[in-house]
This record gives C-alpha cells, sequence and structure tokens, in this order.
C-alpha cells in the first residue's frame, strides 16, 4: 500500500500540464506512467483527502476561520473560497523602483563642475541641517570623494554589474529561440584591458631598461655614507621587503580567486532555480492566466535586475520591492485562497511547497551572492602592493650602485633585471586590480551558465504569456517624441514663415494684380435699377435695429445705401425665418438625446485600479460618462481616468463600427473641438502615491507637447496642479480625484472637488483633450472604452422614436385644448387628485434619491432600478477581513417615508425596527423590496448559494424546500456563467407577499413562491442580526430626518 501511495504521490507531481491548463512546450514536459496497480487503488486517495480536510481545517484556525457567525456556518472549505484577492496585500511593496533608482543613476554621471553648480541651485530646505554650514564648494568636494573611499556607498554600489548581455532584454526570443550566440561574452574596453596587451607589457620593459641609468643618478645622490656599508643595509632588509610582498600577494590573491569562483557559483546556482521556480510557476497556475501573469513579471523583474541593472539597484529592490518576497507572498496567498477548495489537488499542494524550499533556498543563494559581490579589495590594499613594490624597486637600484661604474652605462645585466622586475611588480598590480572587478576587464566571471538558465527563464515565460510580461532593459519614461522631426516640423514652419514675410516678390505682385484687376471689373460693372415697387418698399420704415434707407435720389449715398440697406435687411429676413422653424422641434431633439443616454449610460469600473466612475457629473453641464481607462507606468497603475461629455459626443460615435478607423476620428474631433460640447471634461482618481511636483510636472508635459501656444501658459496649468495637490498635504494619495473641464476658453482645475482655478488660453483645451485622445494617448485603454461603449448604440434610432412619441403627445394636447361646444369641461375625480398626490410624492423622492458608491468596495449603485424601486442604501458583506460582495436595498417612497420622522443619527434603533417593518410588509403601496448584490471577488455557485440560503434558513421557519429552490436558482444563474461568480457578477433579489425572484446578471432564473420567505431575505439584511450593518447604516444615514411630505 505505501508503494503505490508513493507512486501516485510521484506522478502527481511530475504529471505534465494537459491541454485544458497552460500547456508548456513539448519538450519541457516530464512524462510519467503509471502501474496498472495504482491506478485501480482508491483507498491511497480517499486517505490523502482525509489528511487534507485536517490540513485544511488546522489551517483556517490559524488564520483565525474557526469563529463563524450562526447565519455562516459553512460546510468544511466552504468559507476559504469566499476570500478577496485585492485584500491581500503583498507585504505591501512596491512592484518596481526603476524611476527613483534612475535619478540616483542620473546624479552619478557628474563631472566636478556640474556638481558644483547643482550645489548652488538647491533649495535651502532640499540640504539636510548639518550640511547647511557648509559652503556649495565644501559639499561639492564631500560628494566628490565619496566614490574614492575605502567605505562603501551608494556610488560604488552603482558601478557596473551584469550577468549577461543587456541587449538579451529587448530581443524577441519570441519567434527567435535562443541561440549560442547570446552567451557571448562582451570584451572588457581597452581602458580595462590594455595591461595584458604585448605592447603595453613590452613597453613597460624598453622603458625600464632605457630608465634604469636615470634611477641611479637619482638615488647615488642621496648616497652619503660607504657603499659597502649601506649594501649591507640593503642585504637585510631586501629579502625582508621581498617575503612581506610575496605573502601579500599571495593572500590577495588567494582572497580574490575565492570570491571570483564563490560569485560564479551563486550566480549560476540563483539562475537555475529562477529558471525551477518559473516552472512550478507555470504549473501551478496553468488555469489561473491572472495569477501567472503577475508571479512572472515578477520573475521578469529579477531577470532585468541580474541582466542590466547594478548592485545598487538590486539592494534597493530588496528594501522597497523585494522580488523573492513578493513571489513568496503570491504563492502564499494563492494557497491561502484556494488550498481549502475541494478541486485543489495533493499536486497543487506539493507544488506550493517545492516553491516555499525554492524560494527560501534562492535567497539564501541571493545573500551570499550579494555578500561576496561587496568583499572587493578597498583601494587602501593596493596601495600597499604599490608601497612594497616601490620600496623593492628603490632596494635593487640601491644594491646596483655598487657594481655600476660609469652612472650614463650601467652594465647591460643590471639594466635587463632592472626592467623585467619592473614589469612583473606592473603586471601583478594590474593583475590583482582586475581580478578584483570580476564583472569588466580581462579576468571576468564567466556568465554563461548563468546566463543560459536566465534566457531559459525568458523563453519559458514569452512562449506562455507573449508579449503580456515585460523584459524591457530601459527605464519606463514618459515616451518621448522625435527631436529630430519636431526640429524638422519647426524648421519647416519657420521656413513658411520667412516665405511669407520675405518671400520671393513675384508671387506678391502676382497676387496684387489679380486682387487689382478683379475689383476694376466689378466697379466697371453697370447696376441694374430696382423696380420702383421695390425702392418703394425699400424705403418704408426699416425693421427695428437696421438703418432707414435714404430714398432722395439726389443724394450721391443713394445707390450705396440702398445696396447696403437691402444687404441688411435680406440678412434680417434670413434670420426671421430660421427663427420661425419650429423651436419646439429642436427642443424635443435634445430632450429626446438626453433622455436615450441618461438610459444607457452607466457606472463604469475601471478593471486595472478597480475605480468606479459615476455616470453623470452632478455640477449642471449635463455632462455624462463617455468611457474610463488606466493611465499605467510600467506595471502601475498610477491612476483611474474617465471623459465626460455632452450626449451629442455619444450620438456622433453612434452611427460608426467598432472596426472602422474613423470612429476614433469622429471621437477626438467631438471631443476637442467644442462644437458639439461647450465642455470635456477628465476626472483623473489617483491608484498610486505621487508628490506634487511629480503628478504635476508628468500631466503638464504631457500637455506641452500637444499646445503650441506660450509656455508660460503650460506653466501656470502646472501650479494650479501643484497648489491644489499641495494644498492637500503635498501627496496625491490614492483615492485623491482631480478633474480637468476643458473648453474653448481654456482648462480649469479642481482636485478633490475645490476650484483651483483656470487657465484662459485658446487651444489649450484642445491640447489637453490631445493627452487622452490622440495616437499618442497616455491612456489607450480610455480610448478604447469610449469606443467599445457608444459606437454602434443605436441612439439616433432611439431618439427617433422618442422624438414620435413627444410630438403625439403634443398633438394630443393641441387638440385638447380645443373648446367644444356641447361638452362641459369635467371636473377632476378624487382618484385623479390621489394620482397627482403619488406622482407629486415620487417626484419630491426622485428629487433626493442620490446614485451612492459603496467605500470599502468602490462599489456604486444607481439611485433608481428600471421599475420604479428608490437606492435605499448600500454596504457590504465582510467575512473577517475580506469583502465579500456589496449590496444595496430598494424599495418603494413608503419605506423610505418610515424613517423621516426620525433625527439623522439618533434613535437609530427605532428607525432600523421602522424601516425593517416597511420593507417586510409588502403593502399596496409597497409591494416590493429588492436587493442587488455584486460581487467584488471570486466564488463558485455554490458557496454564494449556499451563503445566502443558510442565512434566510433560520429567518424562514417554513419548509427547507422553499430555501432549496432559492439554492438552486442562485446555482442555477452562475452556472450558465461559468460556474463562478466572479468580480463584478450582480445578483438581483425582488422580495414580495408571493415570494423571492432571483435574478443573475440581468438574467432571471425564477420566483420561490412561499409565504414569509420574502420577508426573511429582508430580514438576512435589515434585522439585529444583519448580515450587512453597513448596510443598515447607510440606509439610516441617507434618509433619516429627510422631509418626504406633500402638502395636500
Amino acid at each position: 500500500m505505501l508503494r503505490r501511495v508513493s507512486i501516485c504521490a510521484i506522478y502527481l507531481i511530475t504529471a505534465p500540464i494537459t491541454a485544458e491548463g497552460l500547456a508548456l512546450p513539448t519538450s519541457l514536459r516530464h512524462l510519467r506512467t503509471i502501474p496498472s496497480d495504482a491506478q485501480s487503488s482508491s483507498t491511497a486517495v480517499h486517505a490523502q483527502r482525509r489528511r487534507s480536510k485536517r490540513r485544511r481545517r488546522r489551517r483556517r484556525m490559524r488564520h483565525g476561520h474557526d469563529n463563524y457567525d450562526d447565519d455562516d456556518d459553512y460546510e468544511d472549505g466552504e468559507d476559504c473560497e469566499l476570500v478577496e484577492r485585492s485584500d491581500l496585500s503583498i507585504l505591501g511593496l512596491a512592484k518596481s523602483i526603476d524611476a527613483e533608482y534612475k535619478n540616483e543613476e542620473d546624479k552619478l554621471g557628474l563631472n566636478f563642475f556640474e556638481v558644483l553648480q547643482r550645489e548652488r541651485e538647491r533649495p535651502i530646505d532640499q540640504i539636510s541641517k548639518k550640511s547647511r554650514d557648509m559652503t556649495p564648494l565644501q559639499r561639492t568636494r564631500r560628494r566628490m570623494n565619496y566614490a574614492k573611499g575605502n567605505i562603501e556607498n551608494k556610488y560604488v554600489m552603482m558601478t557596473t554589474r551584469q550577468y549577461g548581455s543587456a541587449d538579451l532584454l529587448d530581443k524577441d526570443h519570441l519567434n527567435e529561440p535562443p541561440t549560442l550566440d547570446d552567451l557571448n561574452q562582451t570584451p572588457g574596453t581597452f581602458a580595462e584591458t590594455y595591461w595584458s596587451k604585448g605592447i603595453f607589457r613590452a613597453s613597460v620593459v624598453v622603458a625600464g631598461y632605457l630608465t634604469f641609468p636615470l634611477w641611479c643618478k637619482i638615488f647615488i645622490n642621496f648616497q652619503t655614507g660607504d657603499p659597502e656599508d649601506f649594501s649591507v643595509v640593503v642585504g637585510q632588509i631586501a629579502p625582508n621587503i621581498g617575503v612581506l610582498y610575496a605573502t601579500l600577494l599571495s593572500l590577495t590573491l588567494s582572497v580574490l580567486y575565492q570570491r571570483f569562483t564563490r560569485i560564479q557559483e551563486n550566480v549560476s546556482t540563483e539562475a537555475m532555480l529562477l529558471s525551477q521556480i518559473t516552472r512550478n510557476l507555470l504549473s501551478l497556475f496553468a488555469d489561473e492566466p491572472e495569477w501567472a501573469q503577475e508571479s512572472l513579471q515578477i520573475v521578469a523583474n529579477q531577470v532585468r535586475i541580474m541582466l542590466s541593472r547594478t548592485r545598487g539597484l538590486e539592494l534597493l529592490s530588496i528594501m522597497k520591492a523585494d522580488t523573492y518576497a513578493n513571489l513568496l507572498a503570491v504563492v502564499d496567498d494563492y494557497h491561502y485562497l484556494n488550498g481549502c477548495n475541494d478541486d485543489f489537488s495533493a499536486r497543487q499542494e506539493s507544488i506550493c511547497g517545492m516553491l516555499r524550499g525554492e524560494l527560501q533556498q534562492i535567497t539564501e543563494t541571493r545573500a551570499l551572492r550579494l555578500s561576496d559581490e561587496a568583499s572587493s579589495l578597498p583601494p587602501t590594499h593596493f596601495l600597499l602592493i604599490t608601497s612594497l613594490s616601490f620600496v623593492s624597486i628603490v632596494a635593487y637600484v640601491t644594491a646596483s650602485l655598487e657594481v655600476v661604474e660609469d652612472l650614463n652605462n650601467p652594465p647591460e645585466e643590471a639594466s635587463l633585471l632592472f626592467s623585467g622586475l619592473l614589469a612583473l611588480y606592473i603586471l601583478f598590480f594590474n593583475f590583482c586590480k582586475d581580478l578584483n572587478g570580476p564583472f569588466a576587464g580581462v579576468y571576468q566571471i564567466k556568465r554563461s551558465n548563468a546566463a543560459s538558465h536566465l534566457l531559459q527563464t525568458k523563453w519559458l515565460i514569452v512562449s506562455q504569456l507573449g508579449d503580456k510580461v515585460s523584459f524591457g532593459v530601459n527605464y519606463d519614461d514618459e515616451p518621448q517624441s522625435n527631436e529630430e522631426e519636431e526640429e524638422e516640423e519647426d524648421k519647416s514652419l519657420v521656413d513658411k514663415m520667412k516665405g511669407f514675410f520675405s518671400g520671393s516678390s513675384e508671387v506678391v505682385d502676382t497676387v496684387e494684380s489679380n486682387a487689382m484687376q478683379i475689383l476694376d471689373t466689378e466697379l466697371q460693372t453697370p447696376i441694374e435699377p430696382l423696380p420702383p415697387d421695390v425702392l418703394d418698399e425699400l424705403c418704408e420704415a426699416a425693421p427695428p435695429g437696421l438703418k432707414s434707407l435714404n430714398c432722395d435720389p439726389a443724394a450721391p449715398e443713394y445707390r450705396l445705401l440702398q445696396l447696403q440697406d437691402e444687404l441688411a435687411r435680406l440678412k434680417w429676413l434670413n434670420e426671421q425665418l430660421n427663427a420661425d422653424v419650429d423651436i419646439s422641434q429642436v427642443g424635443k431633439d435634445s430632450e429626446a438625446l438626453s433622455q436615450v443616454v441618461e438610459s444607457k449610460v452607466k457606472p463604469i469600473t475601471e478593471q486595472s485600479t478597480g475605480i468606479t466612475f459615476d455616470a453623470k457629473l452632478d455640477d449642471g453641464l449635463n455632462l455624462y460618462l463617455v468611457g474610463a481607462g488606466v493611465r499605467k507606468k510600467a506595471m502601475i497603475n498610477l491612476y483611474g481616468v474617465a471623459m465626460y461629455s455632452s450626449p451629442s459626443m455619444m450620438e456622433m460615435l453612434s452611427p460608426h463600427q467598432r472596426e472602422n478607423p474613423e470612429a476614433r476620428n469622429a471621437l477626438l474631433d467631438a471631443a476637442r473641438t467644442f462644437d458639439s460640447s461647450s465642455h470635456t471634461s477628465f476626472v483623473v482618481e489617483m491608484a498610486f502615491k505621487a508628490d506634487a511636483k511629480t503628478i504635476s510636472q508628468a500631466i503638464a508635459k504631457s500637455a506641452a507637447r500637444r499646445y503650441s501656444g506660450p509656455e508660460a501658459d503650460v506653466a501656470v496649468l502646472e501650479e494650479l496642479i501643484f497648489d491644489g495637490v499641495q494644498s492637500k498635504g503635498g501627496q496625491a494619495t490614492r483615492g485623491m480625484k482631480l478633474r480637468f473641464d476643458c473648453s474653448q476658453e481654456g482648462v480649469s482645475v479642481c482636485v478633490d472637488s475645490d476650484d483651483q482655478g483656470e487657465v484662459l488660453c485658446e487651444g489649450l483645451g484642445a491640447a489637453f483633450v490631445d493627452v487622452f485622445m490622440d495616437e499618442k494617448a497616455v491612456s489607450p485603454q480610455l480610448v478604447n472604452n469610449c469606443l467599445d461603449t457608444w459606437c454602434g448604440s443605436g441612439i439616433q434610432e432611439e431618439k427617433d422614436k422618442i422624438i414620435a412619441k413627444l410630438s403625439q403627445a403634443e398633438m394630443k394636447k393641441v387638440a385638447s385644448a380645443i373648446p367644444k361646444e356641447s361638452t362641459p369641461e369635467p371636473k377632476p375625480e378624487p382618484e385623479s387628485n390621489a394620482k397627482q398626490i403619488e406622482a407629486e410624492k415620487n417626484s419630491l423622492v426622485e428629487s433626493k434619491a442620490l446614485p451612492l458608491k459603496e467605500k470599502a468596495t468602490g462599489v456604486s449603485f444607481n439611485a433608481k432600478l428600471d421599475d420604479g424601486l428608490y437606492l435605499v442604501g448600500c454596504g457590504v458583506r465582510k467575512k473577517a477581513i475580506i469583502n465579500v460582495y456589496a449590496v444595496a436595498m430598494y424599495s418603494s417612497p413608503t419605506a423610505l417615508k418610515a424613517l423621516t420622522p426620525f433625527p439623522n443619527g439618533k434613535q437609530k434603533k427605532e428607525a432600523q425596527v421602522a424601516l425593517r417593518n416597511a420593507a417586510r410588509t409588502f403593502g399596496p403601496s409597497s409591494p416590493t423590496t429588492s436587493f442587488v448584490l455584486e460581487m467584488t471577488f471570486k466564488a463558485d455557485g455554490k458557496t454564494i448559494a449556499g451563503a445566502i440560503a443558510e442565512s434566510v434558513k433560520p429567518r424562514q421557519g417554513g419548509s427547507g424546500s422553499d430555501v432549496k429552490d432559492l439554492e438552486n436558482f442562485i446555482v442555477q444563474g452562475v452556472s450558465a456563467k461559468g460556474g463562478q461568480a466572479t468580480k463584478g457578477t450582480i445578483f438581483r433579489f425582488d422580495c414580495t407577499e408571493e415570494g423571492v425572484s432571483v435574478s443573475v446578471d440581468g438574467s432571471a432564473q425564477g420566483t420561490v413562491k412561499s409565504d414569509g420567505i420574502g420577508s426573511a431575505l429582508v430580514d438576512v439584511f435589515m434585522d439585529d442580526k444583519a448580515v450587512s450593518p453597513q448596510l443598515v447604516n447607510s440606509c439610516l444615514d441617507t434618509w433619516c430626518g429627510k422631509d418626504l411630505f406633500v402638502a395636500v
């Protein structure tokens, strides 16, 4: 039995990923076969499941899930499904620190004078307190000496270090698989390898040979004693110096060789482990593409660090964006989220365990590698070698003076020995110096082993996920426009201006000649006299505001004034004719268009950031949501952005098909010309923290590239944004909203609803629209979403239908206004008065009902449902720290009226009882109470249905089959979506006296007809043990104390 269990376990670990999951290349699959006896045995599998259940129960207890509410007594393993991924932060670490490192790298290449200029221009608040007493020159000298001492600092850490060619990151390995050429090592520069060249060594020998006489002449001047006595001293010192030099040189080479070897071994091990981790991540997330993309982007970041970044950046990433810690957090989160599922296999459990072990091992290997990288010898060590070499040379020259008779012609043997000794000392010094830098020069570590594993890692990722994962070597800067093209355009513009003002005289002469000829022809053409009846009509009183015609034929200006006033009269008549057009038709057109757009526009949740934008801006400009997108920087979501405009823009997009390129041009023209809409507004909500200077400069810089006016205009825009963010604490934190209203006159700026001012410059509004709408838009997702939402939406057809209905209603109204001789005017009946009062009540409620946004989840709910129910309040369903779903209650005005007697913030208990009774009674004035649930994380249909059913069951008190029917309807609706209630899935429950109707994503599933089950579902959210206290509080805060009475 033990053998069979072992065989099954081995198979589960090493079995290939099937075609149903994420298929690896055939060459990477590890195929295994299972003996027939193992296939036929199920006892081990059942035992394994029992052990897994015990482990899952212990894990839930460790995570604090052993205490359940009475209403949420889930079956074993079901509670682990209700966990929201977005609430499980990956250690709070950012995923990229390229921008911060680039700022440090920009300072690295500054020379002395650039640093001095920078220190002179630095504001006093950017200088540390201990450095403020120093002059700019003193601070510059201190800065330049940082990289020269024995102490490790950031300038030492930022020296070049690569474990492969950086060009490999940008190479398209999806279409061009790795080859041996990719492992070629980049040779060192001449400055790093000159000492190993034969010509250099020969030059040292020749220089030593030729300069030996000069050395002898120099040192003979220092010889004051007896040469024989001095030779005895030299004979005693020279051997000691030689032994000391040999010992130091031996120690140096031993330390550097060991360091050299350890770095090479550790980086090879780390690269191999990274490749194995990549394989396991692909296997674990075979059916989870989002998890695979997130985790493998982290792997790609580490590959980029090892191939193209310095040790300084890697240390910075460990502090702020540790790749291996992030990967471990992803694995832990995935295991926590899915480990309790029945379909979480032993193979997945094993892979999670292997990944934890591999991540621990690779973290330790990286620590050893970084430690060895930092173990370079300090400059003082090489100063000591230089000193001993110099003393040895002096000793040799001094000892040679005894055998030198002619200083100009010393013995050949002495000169040759001196040149050889000098060449050896220089060679050994450069040899040790070169070994001290294992990433440059002659003696570089062999990177082929590590590079091959890193390339394997990249190839595995790109072959499975394509370009969804970025390996780019460059920093994620704002896209720069082509400077050469801009210069060429500027040049051509200047040339055109020059041609206009100082161009060829022939062009000017031709224009003048043609103009004079036309004028002469017009003046010589005789004017036909006007008929007498026309003259009489023209001599009558002129329309208001027009000059009377001088009808005295003797007046010299008679004919001129005649023509002028006739033209003015014709213009006036034309305006009157246009004014006589049915103005009501224009009003009906606008009203119908607004109705159509308002019925179609809905709040949009931007998927990447989870930010929800309201369907309409409540500022009186009648601006509706066109689309929403995200501004990305590498893989960081900086902010969500939405565009708002008038209904005319949606109407212009409606006839276009999404695939038609003209649709984008129509969108851009409608947004930037301000013909169809006086304003185009952009609402930016931050999803990533940034300081005031960064966000203001980024937006202003994007607008400046598209604005042809003075730079001062953009500077004012930048200042308004900076001041607005600065007034909120100097940081554009997550959730901060910036609004930009673009018009023909300019751009106005608001920060968190506080008006900052307006830049009145013609053309700046259009330039700001181009930032988000042109071909180089900073958010392509916004453009695509606008087109996807409104292209082919059929607005024109629906508008025509509404206009036809309005015209018919107007005709009936006119007909009813014609008096009839024999029919007396009817008196209003009491029923008509009651309907009128009810309509006034509904109108009053509708004026006070507003859309609400649930704060914990960011989900927005409309103010009114299509069937006339109004939004009472919204809340969130939590499980421990997890937001399971957002929920809103809708009811009739009668239910809202039950809260009006209670002051806001007081008598909450009594108000809750009154609201609950009004919502669950289901009388003629309030027949329905509806609950809308929007999921904020993924759960299977059985889990969510069971949770809701278990909450209803103790409150219903009737037949258990009714609750089972409710559960079945929910499961049935989720099954139609693939069996998973993903984030954004909407459930609606309409509670009435007859029962509960269920719909999933707008698709009706059926009605549970049972007395009391509707009230029981209301009690789930409204009684003393409500599953969402936030919903109850929201209802009370929204409607308590509101005046909803109508005077009769």
